[in-house]
């Protein structure tokens, strides 16, 4: 696996010389630079990884979830609980969301199940791009990849009304004074428990949550555009059952921002973003946890403050030239307390051990960062784009420069693309492990890129994408992480937290796309990825938690008519890893033995592989006042059961310790309805 990409990429550049034809010249502002480049649109684009919008609400999903539905992509991995998604081994952590400029940060509903779904709203998007690695420079502080979600312009005089089994839409846009003024609002409320219990699952949980979207574009000028907006997201969990300690939380989201886009002329335009963010946690538990009293107060709330502004100027048809700067004041609240006490058995004896941990911290400061980009024609079928970026954060006193170079080749039917680039991404101020004893924002982590990648038109519609690439990453942050179940409520009490300090990671991997969409009827996907994402301890290479070394997903859309859509999606991967929990008798001073359990070889165990089918029927009726839309959706639709983890059940007799591993399962079938009315 080590040699295989480098492998791959030389076949891909002696499969480009091979098929090169009479060169075609390109549209240098139109064209696509970046490898590692995804996309939905509310139209059909040239990009083979591009769905449109009206596609991608057809594809079977879970929650009407946007990051769910993109899940499917080649290099992501995600699991049935959680809508945040690993972009080839690295967590969500390190990809940038952005939704019309703004960034968002922990764009998710439900934090306590790992973010259960996002808080984007997908009826109002109409184009997502997103980036798996190779990013140019006007993105940075990501080491991973960039999402960019851009809403819908509004059109006059357009409802919407959804409801379905998890919750119940609505969105209404609009346009005024001769189409100057434009106007887009939706809102969601969102009644996961119901599904839950539907699902038989637990029923000692209730989630609810929901979300307010809004925005206003006016047009100052021609080729001027002023919007305002605003999104917010709210939600709450209780948990009671007997014999574990309660759980109430609930989580905000705010953020208000102003985006003015400019045209200033032929040759020049641009967009500020100035925005405020407000972001605020809370869990409170109480109860007994193995038999202890056990107390939890964790409050928590972030503020930024940002402003960004980039610009495009063509100096001629063959050179294009990009500048930005931004900068950001932060600042955070923790006020962290915890009370638990727990057995373990030290010299011989069986005692109790008290947990306390109280922190109150105040963190604030700066951020700035800037970049120029320079995009020009070396030949008419050559576009290269060397870039540089500066990043700097005064509380740590580091500053990052970042140089990158994307490069792009037509040739007759096919395009070679190739990235090289270095990237950093500093700690967010929310992100301190408190609860672990962290009470210092540490220096920015670092990473390298390097992709080659070829499309290529293999027939009527059909395109066919090749990538291999490697990721290198150092100056990594320690971490605490749940390394057998990753699903506790209270994930910093449990015996399997653990401190891992990687030295250095490492992910390397090749992908081959296939996608047909020429005709109308039948569209399909099929992907296929071979993957590895380690890191280095002090014991030696380990796993990551969503490595995937073989990953297969399809999926198959037929439209027989105006009035139905069929679709069906498959996937397949191989089993993640994990940590096996190893028990033995501890022999007291007493002549009593105990049992004693401890963490196995970490992330040394793997799970059995992972498959799922997915089935989605969607009816059209048109009425006499806009278009009504029912669907039917199939979850798992022949009940795989797939793991998560395993559940330990261990029994002692004697001296013979008998243990019996049981899945610990993701969701079953899942039967779900909805049904839209648009007017």
């Amino acid at each position: 696996m080590r040699t295989f990409p480098a492998y791959l990429a030389l076949g891909i550049a002696a499969a480009a010389l091979g098929a090169a034809e009479a060169e075609v010249p390109v549209k240098l502002a139109d064209f696509i630079v970046t490898p590692s480049r995804f996309g939905v649109a509310e139209e059909k684009a040239a990009a083979s990884a591009t769905l449109t919008s009206r596609e991608l609400e057809t594809l079977p999903q879970v929650g009407d979830d946007l990051y769910r539905s993109i899940s499917r992509l080649p290099g992501l991995a995600a699991d049935d609980f959680s809508a945040q998604f690993w972009v080839r081994g690295a967590p969500q952590r390190e990809v940038r969301g952005r939704l019309d400029g703004l960034d968002l940060i922990e764009p998710f509903h439900l934090k306590d199940v790992d973010g259960a779904l996002s808080l984007v709203d997908p009826q109002t998007i109409s184009r997502l791009e997103l980036s798996t690695g190779g990013f140019g420079a006007e993105s940075g502080d990501r080491l991973a990849g960039v999402m960019t979600m851009e809403t819908k312009t509004p059109q006059a005089g357009q409802t919407r009304l959804s409801l379905s089994l998890t919750g119940v839409g609505a969105m209404n846009q609009g346009v005024a004074e001769g189409g100057k003024a434009r106007w887009l609002v939706a809102a969601r409320r969102g009644y996961p428990d119901i599904a839950l219990k539907v699902a038989n699952r637990d029923q000692d949980v209730t989630p609810r949550y929901y979300d307010v979207t809004g925005k206003v574009e006016y047009n100052l000028a021609p080729g001027h555009t002023l919007a305002l907006q605003a999104l917010h997201g709210g939600d709450t969990l209780t948990y009671s059952r007997k014999n574990d300690p309660s759980l109430r939380s609930s989580y905000d989201n705010d953020y208000v921002w102003a985006r003015w886009r400019a045209q200033a002329n032929p040759r020049l335009s641009g967009e500020t973003v100035v925005a405020g963010s407000w972001l605020a946690w809370s869990r409170t538990g109480a109860g007994l946890m193995d038999g202890y009293p056990f107390s939890l107060r964790d409050e928590r709330n972030l503020q930024v403050f940002s402003a960004r502004s980039e610009w495009s100027y063509a100096a001629n048809d063959e050179v294009i030239l990009r500048a930005g700067a931004e900068g950001a004041a932060s600042a955070a609240r923790y006020d962290y307390a915890l009370a638990r006490a727990q057995t373990v058995v030290v010299a011989g004896k069986q005692v109790m051990q008290p947990t306390m941990v109280a922190t109150r911290l105040r963190p604030e400061g700066d951020t700035v960062g800037a970049f120029v980009t320079a995009r020009a024609l070396a030949t008419p079928t050559f576009v290269v784009e060397p870039g540089i970026r500066f990043d700097a954060r005064k509380a740590t006193e580091d500053s990052e420069v970042n140089p990158r170079l994307n490069v792009a080749w037509t040739l007759g039917g096919g395009v070679l693309r190739a990235a090289w680039g270095l990237y950093s991404q500093r700690q967010g101020w929310h992100e301190l492990h408190v609860a672990d004893g962290e009470t210092r924002l540490r220096r920015a982590e670092r990473a390298e890129h390097k992709i080659i990648g070829y499309e290529h038109a293999v027939g009527r519609g059909v395109s066919l994408r090749l990538e291999a690439y490697e990721r290198t990453s150092w100056r990594l942050r320690p971490r605490w992480e749940n390394v057998d179940n990753g699903y506790d409520l209270f994930p910093e009490a449990q015996p399997d937290r653990l401190l891992i300090q990687p030295k250095e990671g490492r992910a390397r991997g090749v992908e081959v796309l296939l996608a047909s969409r020429g005709n109308r009827e039948l569209t399909w996907n099929v992907s296929y990825a071979l993957a590895r994402a380690e890191e280095r301890i002090a014991t030696g290479w380990i796993r990551r938690a969503r490595e995937q070394r073989h990953t297969v997903y399809a999926d198959v859309t037929y439209v027989p008519n105006a009035r139905w859509q069929l679709s069906a999606a498959w996937q397949y991967h191989s089993g993640w890893p994990t940590t096996n929990v190893e028990y033995a008798l501890a022999t007291l001073t007493t002549g009593r033995r105990v049992l004693v359990s401890a963490n196995g070889p970490l992330y040394g165990l793997s799970l059995p592989d992972y498959h799922r089918l997915d089935l989605r029927a969607t009816r059209r009726f048109t009425l006499r006042r806009g278009e009504l839309r029912v669907f039917i959706d199939v979850f798992n639709a022949y009940n795989r059961t797939n793991y998560v983890g395993y559940i330990h059940n261990v029994s002692v007799s004697g001296t013979t310790i008998t243990e019996t591993r049981k899945p610990r399962d993701q969701l079953p079938l899942l039967p779900s309805a909805g049904v839209a009315w648009e007017f």
